[in-house]
């Protein structure tokens, strides 16, 4: 797993070292909480979100459409990865982040369940 930062912070592990996410890898911009690059959860642990776009599909910025995940930060161990939206548009996701700023995980789960799904 790494993050780097180019043009945005981004967030990946291959597939290999990723539970919970139907055997894919994740490779995804960062959504970063006010107080730094990690949202910690309600027991301290420290969690990255992501965008992770669909794979295969290619569209303008505002079209294109992908998962919001939290991925744990263990660097010895698995990333853990739990879905906080399916299949949304991310100027959606982007919007609602930025509108309402989430600090925890906890936080950041309630916005990513608002999130509007197209068509639904």
């Amino acid at each position: 797993m790494s993050w780097r930062d180019v043009g945005g912070v981004r967030f990946d592990a291959p597939a290999h070292e990723v539970v919970g996410y139907q055997g894919r890898g994740v490779d995804g911009a960062a959504y970063l909480p006010r107080t730094g690059i990690l949202f910690m959860d309600a027991a301290g642990d420290p969690w990255w979100i992501i965008f992770q776009e669909s794979a295969g599909i290619h569209s303008r910025r505002a079209l294109v459409r992908g998962d919001v995940l939290a991925c744990s930060e263990h660097h010895d161990e698995l990333v853990h990865v739990r879905v906080l939206a399916a299949d949304v548009l991310r100027a959606d996701a982007d919007a609602a982040f930025l509108q309402n700023a989430p600090l925890s995980l906890e936080e950041a789960a309630e916005v990513a369940a608002r999130i509007p799904r197209p068509g639904g």
